[in-house]
C-alpha cells in the first residue's frame, strides 16, 4: 500500500496534460534524429545500410525491454520523478551520438542507452493519464496523447532536411532535440510543483482494486488475467504490428531513395508526410473505437485495419510502374493505419485492465512486444533490402498484416467476454 497524490483541479489537470503531451512528441523528436539521419549516413558512406539497422535494432531491443521493465515499475513509484529522468536521459544521448558517429560500437552504445531512456517515458504518462488527472479528462488525454508522436516524428525529419540543405552538418538536429528535451522537464518540475502543492490537492493509499469474485486484483495472475481476456492472443499482432510500423518509418527515406531515385534530402522532406498522416491515423482509430457496433471490441478494430493495410502494401509490390506521388501514398496510408492500430493496442486498450490495477504493467508488455517487432525489422528489413532488393521486404509487410488479421480473429469471443465482466 502506498500514498497516491490525485489532483481535483480542472485547470492543474490539463496543464499537465499539455506538458506531458509535449514531452511526449519532444520524446519522438529525440528517439527519430537518427533514423531521420539514416539517408545521409549512408548516402555518405559513413556507415553501411545493414549496419544502420543494426544500431536501430539494439535501440529497440532496449526500448522494449525497457517497456516491460518500466510498465511495472510505473505501477509502484512516483511517475513524476520517473519522467523527469527519462528526458533527462535522452537529452543526453542525443548530445553524444554527433561526438560518436561513424563509430558504430560507440553509436550502438549511446542509442542503446538512449532506448531505455525513452522506454521510461510512456509508463509514467499513462499513469498519470489513468488515475492521478481528474476524471473528467482521463479518455480525452489517453485519447489525444498519440497525436504527439507524429509531430515529433515530422520536426525530427524537417530538423535533419534543413540542416543537410543549411550545410550545418548531422550534429545539429541531435542538439536541437536534446535543446527541447531539456526545455520540457523544466516545464515538467514547474508544472507538477504548482499541481501537486494545491490546497485541493487529494491524497488516497492506494489499495488493490477488487474483482468481480471479491479478491483483491493484485492476486489476480498477471497471465491469467491476459488469458482469459484473449490478450494473450493479441501479442504476437503487436509484435508483426511493431515490425510494420517501424520497418516502414525507418526506411521510407531510403525505399524512396532506391526505389523511385529521390535525392537524399528529398527523400527526407517526403517522409515528413508520412507521420503527419499518422495524426488522422489517431483520429481514425478514435473514431473506430466510438462506433456504436464496434464498441470494445478491439480485436475486430484490428482486423480492418490489418486488412485495410494489407492494399496499399499488395499496390506497393508493383513499384515498377509506379510513380514517386504514387509510391508516397501507397507509404502515407500504411503509416496512417499503423498509427490507428497503435492507438487502439498500446493506448485504449490496456486501460481496460486498469479496473484491476495492471494497467501501466499491461500497456508496458505490449509496447515492449511492439519495440521486439520494430528490434527485428529494422536490421532483417535493412539486410534483406541490401540483398535482394525492396520487393521482397513489400512481401514480408504483405504477409505480416494478413497474418495479424487472421489470429486477431482468434481473440473476439474471450475479449468480448472480458469486456462484459469487467469490474468497473
Amino acid at each position: 500500500m502506498r500514498q497516491q497524490k490525485l489532483l481535483t483541479s480542472e485547470k492543474s489537470s490539463r496543464a499537465l496534460v499539455i506538458t506531458c503531451w509535449c514531452i511526449y512528441m519532444i520524446a519522438y523528436l529525440t528517439r527519430n534524429t537518427y533514423a531521420a539521419s539514416i539517408v545521409h549516413l549512408t548516402g555518405e558512406g559513413l556507415v553501411t545500410t545493414s549496419m544502420a539497422g543494426l544500431i536501430s535494432t539494439c535501440y529497440f531491443v532496449s526500448y522494449g525491454c525497457g517497456h516491460l521493465i518500466n510498465g511495472i515499475l510505473a505501477d509502484r513509484v512516483s511517475p513524476v520523478p520517473m519522467l523527469g529522468v527519462g528526458i533527462l536521459g535522452t537529452a543526453a544521448a542525443n548530445l553524444l551520438m554527433p561526438a560518436v558517429i561513424p563509430s558504430v560500437p560507440a553509436m550502438i552504445a549511446v542509442w542503446t542507452a538512449n532506448g531505455y531512456f525513452e522506454s521510461m517515458l510512456w509508463a509514467p504518462i499513462f499513469v498519470l493519464f489513468s488515475g492521478v488527472i481528474t476524471e473528467r479528462l482521463r479518455h480525452i488525454a489517453l485519447a489525444t496523447i498519440s497525436s504527439s508522436r507524429p509531430v515529433g516524428q515530422i520536426l525530427a525529419y524537417l530538423f535533419t532536411a534543413a540542416c543537410s540543405h543549411f550545410g550545418v552538418g548531422i550534429a545539429a538536429p541531435y542538439v536541437i532535440a536534446a535543446g527541447c528535451a531539456v526545455l520540457t522537464c523544466v516545464a515538467l518540475a514547474v508544472v507538477a510543483r504548482i499541481a501537486f502543492s494545491a490546497p485541493d490537492i487529494r491524497t488516497v493509499q492506494v489499495q488493490p482494486t477488487r474483482s468481480e469474485a471479491g479478491k483483491p486484483a493484485d492476486t489476480t495472475h498477471l497471465m491469467k488475467l491476459l488469458a482469459l481476456s484473449g490478450a494473450v492472443i493479441f501479442m504476437l499482432p503487436a509484435v508483426f504490428h511493431g515490425m510494420l510500423k517501424d520497418g516502414v518509418n525507418t526506411w521510407v527515406p531510403t525505399i524512396l531513395r532506391d526505389t523511385f531515385n529521390a535525392s537524399a534530402s528529398l527523400s527526407t522532406i517526403l517522409a515528413v508526410i508520412l507521420p503527419l498522416t499518422g495524426l488522422f491515423g489517431v483520429v481514425f482509430a478514435n473514431f473506430l473505437l466510438g462506433r456504436k457496433a464496434l464498441l470494445g471490441n478491439h480485436p475486430l478494430i484490428g482486423i480492418i485495419i490489418m486488412l485495410l493495410t494489407a492494399i496499399p502494401t499488395a499496390l506497393l509490390l508493383n513499384t515498377g510502374s509506379m510513380t514517386l506521388v504514387m509510391g508516397v501514398i501507397c507509404l502515407c496510408l500504411i503509416c496512417f493505419l499503423m498509427e490507428a492500430y497503435n492507438q487502439v493496442f498500446s493506448t485504449m486498450m490496456p486501460a481496460k485492465f486498469a479496473s484491476y490495477g495492471k494497467g501501466a504493467t499491461v500497456s508496458g508488455i505490449f509496447n515492449s512486444l511492439i519495440y521486439v517487432g520494430s528490434a527485428i525489422s529494422t536490421y532483417t528489413f535493412g539486410a534483406v533490402a541490401e540483398r535482394v532488393g525492396w520487393h521482397m521486404t513489400t512481401v514480408l509487410w504483405l504477409v505480416l498484416a494478413l497474418a495479424s488479421a487472421v489470429i486477431l480473429a482468434l481473440s473476439i469471443k474471450p475479449w468480448m467476454r472480458f469486456i462484459a465482466q469487467k469490474p468497473h
